[in-house]
């Protein structure tokens, strides 16, 4: 009887499991899916293949769902794979709803809260290949998805009750079809395991994994969508790649600094994560892994550090590379160290079992990548309760400390000076989840009256660190290479202070107050049409959107003007460089439209003298888009996009053109941020060479080289004829060297000793007759990396200086060393040349499409003024 009764309950078990094994067995392996093994040579998969698969495997497993998030920026699927255990994903709405009030614990008991947190799972969130050209990780999505779904291991199995996974298989779709098609196109080629010769994102290159606290990009946009509205994971880790000649993989610690705004046992549970990687890694026989060299958790700004100053645990991982899907022989040898903290591939405290050289193939980066994932996600499990009670501690702390101590939160008044740039501030905000509040009534901060109408942000919550870090002064340390060395130079930038960049005044809240508010989940720019009757309907140029606006005037085509001289209509004063349409020429309708599509005000004027008034037009402007791909470029399309400037792309060839000059075509053209040799030969560095090494690989001809003698020779004849050049950054000496400008940069040939300005924030006092200032403040804040400083020299015409840099009080934010190099020189020029003219900027004025503070420096030269 007992035989039976156990045989009766083994059949059931069996016939339970069932309905699973046989859906786990029709999920198909990637391997006969695609007909090879992940990682295998020379073969890649592409993103229709990989979304095709995840949405596959989405219908056929009970512990995976797929959902598209919305379109990239150029219209590709943007994918989750959310995948546990299927008693867990029956339970997805009821998960989400306790990671949301471990989240947001302002009316959460501690009793309830652990309540939660012994209910509650893990959540991580893995994303991968978000720079296109490490594609292994794409690779590996396919792999890793499908072992979670039909496998049956205990570790699996444990993984899938405590955790669930986000898996985003690529932060970059459009990126990832470019590299994988070029890739195939140049196989068995000269060109085999280059890079594209165009930017692998639209507009950001490999700086899109600049853009998590900005949220230019449509991507970043869905994926904050998840971090910090839907799922709120504890733990996101972000795959990458890093060069091929060091250690085989980096994981935490990070390097120093330390940002102090990131809580302390936060960053400790960081480098216990790290740590745990490594020693499983190490056990299952994975060498070659470092910690604590090159990468730092200081900046905010990136895929996997800015969920530290949102009580995240961030991970990130750099494997070695191979030429995209070919493979690479390191002789022994020949591996390097990486970074000051790891001089050679030598054994030490960081970097415990070298590698010491052989074949690396793409397969090796997966497995690497793969094991780092299981071991994350056992961490997580092993850990649950733990990983749990932290994020949620953090949390409540982050309330309790805003309520604490000043500052308790910052006003941002409703009378800006740009109230565009204030909203779009604000909107950014809104998208990583921080709360904001809009005054009721109005209060005096000091003796400056705060209207009502106006933001509030209060400190008293969970993303107090991310506002905090966002509204200050960076204040980078003075760190050495060695005991009175040079700077010891920082993984990307150090100052990112938002106001700042985007001329938003902000005031600090440094005593308790008693505020009438309503929390916003919107932001919407207050626009109008000023009913009072009159001739001419006058836009404040003060507004960045202004400048949208007459772009979409421009087409229709209405006649646009700009005041050179100062407007006063009933109590407002416009200065020099408003906005004018006659009233005849737009009707109420169509002012009513755009004035709440750009959230702009329309004022009317009874009379503007004619001699105040210059007819204003959209210039037809072009862009040098180079083979050796600039990333500035990439941002500068995308301001321009964003204000509807309408825009042509010049490759090489269209400076050799001899049957139509540019002149004829074009009245501006943009050099982006890039160095002379970029610019004329297509070559990295500042002089000649002989050609790659043996082995490396060479773009095709139509790929190589720059503009040439021949560029040189057209962009001086588009000058001649009265074209407007704008040479934006490190492209200025290439005007200085080949175009003879008078002109010098003072800060060329110096060593980062004397000059260091990495990523930082500088004031600079502007020239508001000059038309290119029209807009602008007096004073204001430029980013400056990698910059120039200019002195004019004699000529026999006269050049004008724009904005210069501030005396003593040049440093806003960040790091600089010398700045007594650059205190009182030009930062942005005008400079004549035959009928046309240089403008030279000398710091970033749109970088990374953040600096919403100086874009009109930069829009206003897209402007053409006079009669047609």
């Amino acid at each position: 009887m007992a035989a039976r009764t156990r045989l009766i309950v083994h059949l059931l078990a069996f016939l339970i499991a069932l309905p699973t094994a046989l859906r786990a067995q029709s999920v198909p392996a990637p391997a006969d899916e695609f007909g090879f093994t992940m990682g295998a040579d020379n073969k890649l998969i592409d993103w229709k293949q990989i979304d095709s698969y995840f949405r596959k495997v989405g219908d056929a497993s009970d512990r995976v769902v797929v959902r598209e998030l919305g379109k990239t920026t150029l219209g590709k699927p943007f994918i989750l794979g959310v995948i546990s255990s299927e008693e867990n994903i029956g339970k997805l709405g009821r998960y989400r709803e306790i990671q949301h009030r471990l989240a947001r614990p302002y009316e959460l008991s501690p009793a309830d809260a652990a309540a939660l947190i012994d209910e509650g799972k893990s959540v991580v969130l893995i994303t991968l290949n978000i720079h296109s050209t490490e594609i292994a990780a794409s690779q590996e999505s396919v792999e890793l998805l499908y072992e979670l779904a039909t496998a049956n291991t205990p570790r699996v199995k444990k993984i899938l009750d405590d955790v669930i996974i986000l898996l985003i298989p690529s932060l970059n779709p459009d990126g990832q079809q470019i590299v994988v098609d070029w890739y195939r196109k140049t196989l068995g080629t000269p060109a085999e395991g280059s890079s594209p010769p165009e930017l692998y994102h639209h507009y950001a290159g490999h700086d899109n994994n600049r853009d998590w606290f900005m949220y230019n990009l449509a991507e970043s946009r869905h994926t904050a969508g998840i971090l910090y509205h839907e799922w709120f994971p504890e733990i996101e880790y972000d795959q990458h790649q890093m060069g091929s000649s060091g250690p085989r993989l980096f994981v935490p610690p990070y390097e120093d600094p330390v940002n102090p705004n990131v809580a302390p046992e936060l960053t400790a549970q960081v480098n216990l994560l790290g740590k745990y990687v490594v020693a499983d890694l190490q056990t299952r026989g994975f060498r070659g892994v470092a910690t604590g060299t090159v990468f730092n958790a200081y900046f905010e700004g990136t895929m996997s550090k800015t969920p530290l100053w949102h009580n995240r645990i961030g991970i990130l991982s750099e494997a070695a590379s191979v030429r995209l899907a070919s493979p690479v022989y390191l002789p022994p040898g020949s591996l390097n160290g990486y970074g000051s903290e790891l001089p050679e591939n030598k054994a030490q405290t960081n970097f415990l079992d070298p590698w010491e050289g052989g074949w690396w193939r793409l397969r090796d980066i997966i497995e690497y990548e793969k094991a780092a994932t299981y071991a994350i996600l056992e961490f997580a499990s092993e850990f649950r309760h733990k990983v749990k009670s932290n994020f949620y501690e953090l949390n409540r702390r982050a309330i309790a400390d805003g309520s604490a101590s000043a500052p308790f939160g910052y006003f941002i008044p409703a009378d800006q000076r740009d109230a565009g740039a204030a909203s779009e501030m604000l909107k950014r905000l809104l998208i990583a989840g921080v709360k904001i509040e809009q005054l009721t009534a109005g209060v005096t901060v000091g003796h400056r009256p705060v209207p009502a109408g106006s933001y509030y942000i209060s400190l008293a919550q969970p993303e107090r660190a991310y506002v905090k870090d966002l509204f200050e002064n960076q204040k980078y340390p003075d760190l050495k290479q060695y005991p009175g060395g040079p700077p010891k130079r920082p993984y990307d930038i150090t100052a990112w202070t938002l106001p700042l960049q985007m001329g938003v005044e902000t005031i600090p809240q440094d005593v308790p107050a008693a505020l009438q508010t309503v929390v916003v989940d919107t932001i919407v720019p207050a626009g109008s049409v000023d009913g009072a009757s009159g001739t001419f309907r006058v836009l404040d140029r003060r507004n960045n959107n202004a400048f949208a606006v007459a772009q979409e005037l421009f087409k229709r085509p209405v006649r646009v003007f700009e005041t050179g001289d100062s407007l006063r209509t009933g109590g407002t004063a416009l200065p020099p460089g408003a906005l004018v349409v006659r009233q005849d020429a737009l009707t109420a309708a169509e002012a009513e439209r755009l004035a709440r599509k750009w959230g702009v005000r329309f004022l009317s004027v009874a009379d503007i003298p004619a001699a105040s008034l210059t007819p204003v037009s959209a210039a037809r402007v072009a862009i040098y888009q180079p083979w050796l791909t600039s990333m500035d470029e990439g941002w500068t399309r995308l301001v321009m996009d964003n204000f509807g400037v309408k825009y042509s792309i010049l490759n090489n060839d269209d400076f050799k053109k001899k049957e139509a000059g540019l002149g004829k075509r074009f009245d501006v053209i943009i050099l982006p941020d890039m160095g002379t040799n970029q610019i004329v030969r297509g070559r990295w560095g500042g002089g000649d060479d002989d050609g790659p090494m043996l082995g490396t690989p060479e773009r095709p001809k139509e790929y190589q080289g720059g503009i040439g003698d021949e560029g040189i020779a057209a962009l001086t004849e588009f000058l001649d004829a009265g074209g407007t050049l704008l040479t934006l950054g490190e492209s200025s000496q290439f005007a200085i060297d080949k175009l003879k400008l008078p002109a010098r940069n003072e800060l060329k040939g110096l060593s980062s000793s004397e000059f260091f300005a990495p990523g930082t924030i500088l004031g600079i006092t502007l020239d508001t007759g000059n038309p290119l200032t029209y807009g602008m403040p007096p004073a204001a804040s430029a980013y400056f990396t990698g910059g120039q400083a200019f002195r004019l020299l004699l000529y026999t015409r006269e050049s004008r200086i724009v904005a210069s840099y501030d005396g003593d009080d040049v440093l806003k934010s960040g790091w600089l060393v010398g700045g007594e190099r650059l205190a009182g020189k030009v930062a942005m020029a005008e400079i004549p040349v035959g009928k046309g003219r240089v403008v030279m900027y000398g710091f970033r004025v749109q970088h990374r499409a953040q600096t919403h503070g100086t874009f009109k420096l930069f829009l206003n030269a897209l402007l053409r003024r006079g009669s047609e």
